[in-house]
């Protein structure tokens, strides 16, 4: 069962936590189930995203290494086209089949990508088999429970459920096999052909390495260039698959911030609820993407190492961009942008960007959670027009009195608060407290630990537990309704009947 339980420093806490969870909290436990639901699409989703990323990030990592090679490889057409033609020079076929080994060369490595993913998926299928057994082997059926006949009946609809699911598993698994045996024919019925290959390239350059100086540099331009073109090749594939996973990733953000979206709605209703049940004097607002924690502290620790000052100020204007934009400087190192943008200077932007380029994943970046802050105000005006001030601006009692209507009337299961009275007047007391607990007692349950006499007496407490305690063990003197317990409270909350006479007979001479 739910249960609402605070002190006053817990209330404090939460009125003085303008930026984290805190608020976001006494929203979001409104709609628990719904709030579940949508996390749990949410947490698919960036598991999505970080799946994207590694691919993302590998095909980068492949692209760059083939341009590295390419680089090292230099301008063999230009070399190859500056060699003076010569008679006795036949090469056509040296250079046929050395573009033929590259072809072998990537035929092979096909062949094992294939093999291996193979593999994989063929472990994934059993582990998926191995984690269906283990959530079916759970039965509804409880043997000495009064509906174990009714719901047997439904363990057998699972379990002849789970023999259908694992018929599908046997299933995948002998046509995964059955790949794996074409996959070894097929490396069978290349071989051959690749030694073959192999075989006529090895002639080809023993007799290459007998003729002429030119022909052997024209020979080794020849096998240069046929690998420069695997190489482009293999470059150009690359990049298309990388903008296909490009592509989709704008896809899964698109549908990364919807979710985030859904979630703002849903606290901006239940705020509007809370709203109406916690009066006008209270202010409770979303504002939607202006939680930045996240985003500033990876800024700084993104800026360690920069060797340059004032942090503070670099950071401020560095999160007047919006994370994606920053991840796309870092990704294109546009310093000239950065530049513009933020009017660093561009040494001081230089140094900036290549810390970032050093310490910051822009795939991470540009999908850091931006969360909603929750805005509760108080009007601390008197009279006249309204002055709303934040609650962490406010003193410690007017903390409590911005908190507590909302604490009180969020939701309807049990709720403890241990002496709300900590610094609030009697007033407040009466004016919120007390007629808030007699407009809820009828449709939730109220705990108070108190030692003001208004809230049990004034919010006609159902029942009162008289306290007392040795210093290690506290135990119950008395229990009972307000009339019950009345010598009880006149000594211990109003200061006895003395004092209590005192100030009645001081009340109607004033």
């Amino acid at each position: 069962m739910p249960l609402d339980a605070y002190s006053s420093p817990e209330i404090e806490a939460i009125a003085d936590e303008v930026l984290g969870q805190k608020r976001r909290t006494l929203l979001d436990e409104l709609r628990s189930e719904q709030m579940h639901t949508i996390h749990l699409s949410l947490a698919e989703s960036a598991r999505a995203l970080d799946a994207n990323a590694d691919l993302i990030r590998s095909t980068q990592r492949s692209i760059q290494d083939l341009t590295e090679q390419a680089e090292e490889l230099g301008d063999v057409r230009a070399r190859l086209n500056a060699l003076p033609p010569s008679e006795h020079e036949s090469t056509a076929e040296f250079v046929r089949v050395s573009r033929q080994q590259q072809l072998n060369q990537r035929e092979t490595s096909k062949l094992d990508a294939f093999d291996r993913e193979l593999g994989s998926l063929d472990q994934g299928i059993e582990q998926m088999k191995k984690k269906t057994q283990f959530v079916f082997k759970a039965r509804l059926a409880e043997e000495h429970s009064a509906n174990a006949d009714i719901l047997r009946r439904y363990d057998n609809l699972l379990a002849a459920t789970l023999d259908r699911i694992e018929d599908h598993f046997s299933t995948i698994s002998t046509q995964i096999r059955e790949a794996q045996k074409t996959i070894a024919k097929a490396r069978d019925g290349i071989t051959k052909a690749h030694s073959d290959h192999a075989s006529e390239l090895a002639r080809l350059t023993a007799l290459n390495q007998a003729a002429s100086e030119q022909a052997r540099t024209r020979a080794t331009l020849e096998q240069q260039l046929a690998k420069l073109q695997s190489v482009e090749e293999q470059r150009s594939e690359l990049n298309i698959e990388l903008k296909t996973l490009l592509d989709l990733r704008k896809s899964l953000k698109a549908k990364h911030i919807l979710m985030r979206d859904q979630i703002s709605g849903i606290r901006e209703e239940v705020a509007s609820e809370l709203q109406r049940e916690a009066g006008k004097r209270v202010r409770i607002r979303i504002m939607r993407n202006a939680d930045h924690l996240a985003y500033q502290q990876m800024l700084v620790d993104g800026l360690r190492g920069a060797r340059v000052r004032n942090h503070e100020e670099i950071i401020s204007t560095l999160m007047q961009l919006r994370p994606e934009q920053l991840a796309q400087l870092i990704q294109t190192d546009d310093v000239e942008s950065l530049e513009e943008l933020t009017a660093f200077g561009r040494e001081r932007s230089r140094k900036i960007l290549d810390a970032f380029r050093e310490s910051v994943d822009p795939l991470a970046l540009e999908v850091i959670a931006i969360e909603d802050r929750v805005g509760i105000e108080l009007n601390v005006s008197s009279a006249g027009k309204a002055n709303f001030k934040d609650a962490s601006d406010l003193s410690r009692g007017q903390k409590c009195t911005a908190l507590l209507p909302i604490l009180l009337a969020r939701r309807d299961s049990p709720l403890v608060i241990d002496q709300p009275e900590d610094n609030l007047d009697n007033h407040f007391i009466f004016e919120t407290v007390v007629n808030a607990v007699q407009r809820l007692k009828k449709r939730r349950q109220m705990i108070f630990i108190t030692h003001n006499a208004n809230i049990p007496v004034l919010a006609e407490a159902d029942l009162v537990l008289v306290m007392n305690s040795d210093g290690r063990i506290g135990v119950i003197e008395r229990s009972g309704s307000v009339d019950e317990c009345r010598e009880q409270i006149i000594e211990l909350l109003e200061g006895g009947r003395r004092a209590f006479e005192l100030r009645s007979k001081r009340y109607e001479t004033a």
